[in-house]
């Protein structure tokens, strides 16, 4: 099986010291990691710390793209606040991390967990056995995993950049109306304004 393994950190140095287990350590008879990738939550923001590619990307070039490239844009951009404040509006009671994992998906059941200060790693993996990941990971002194089909992942990137859309649309359409309204009913007000600050102007000279 192929999937995106979520790992919550809550010590920086455990979370390098999986990254660097992980990148050392790819391929095994366990499982084989593609891509893995540190963020973390700074100030309410998740952030990308560090990370390896399919060439051994470092930071400059996750944004080329890529699932885990396109997981990281979502979390750092605008989509991802939304996405923030969704979770907050839809959760009434408290939420385990078991069930915000089945409810969200990937990238809403990480933003829920991942507390300020905390980091999350986040891995694409092949497991024959996903015991075998787990308990390496446990011993790494991971706080909290889930997985994901890459697939699922894929899809739920998907919808979240149609979302991004749809709200883009959104907001030129009303800046659109907007404009419209404005020259409508108070363009002419603006250009008496500027046209009495002429005047003003040429009877000072």
């Amino acid at each position: 099986m192929e999937n995106v393994v979520t790992v919550i950190f809550t010590d920086e140095c455990k979370a390098y010291r999986a990254l660097s287990t992980l990148r050392h350590s790819r391929i095994t008879e366990g499982y084989a990691v593609l891509e893995a990738a540190i963020v973390a939550r700074e100030k309410g923001k998740v952030v990308f710390w560090d990370g390896f590619g399919t060439q051994g990307a470092l930071a400059g070039e996750w944004t080329t793209g890529g699932l885990l490239g396109s997981m990281i844009g979502i979390f750092a951009g605008p989509l991802g606040v939304l996405l923030e404040r969704s979770i907050d509006s839809i959760i009434s009671m408290p939420f385990t991390h078991e069930v915000a994992e089945q409810e969200m998906g990937l990238i809403q059941s990480t933003l829920f967990s991942l507390d300020e200060g905390q980091m999350a790693l986040i891995s694409i993996v092949q497991e024959n056995n996903v015991s075998v990941f787990n308990y390496v990971l446990s011993q790494l002194g991971s706080h909290f995993i889930c997985r994901h089909d890459v697939m699922d992942v894929e899809a739920e990137i998907d919808q979240a950049y149609e979302v991004e859309r749809e709200l883009q649309r959104e907001a030129r359409q009303r800046m659109n109306n907007q404009r419209q309204a404005y020259f409508k009913n108070g363009a002419e007000d603006v250009r008496d304004r500027i046209r009495h600050q002429f005047d003003q102007l040429k009877q000072n000279f």
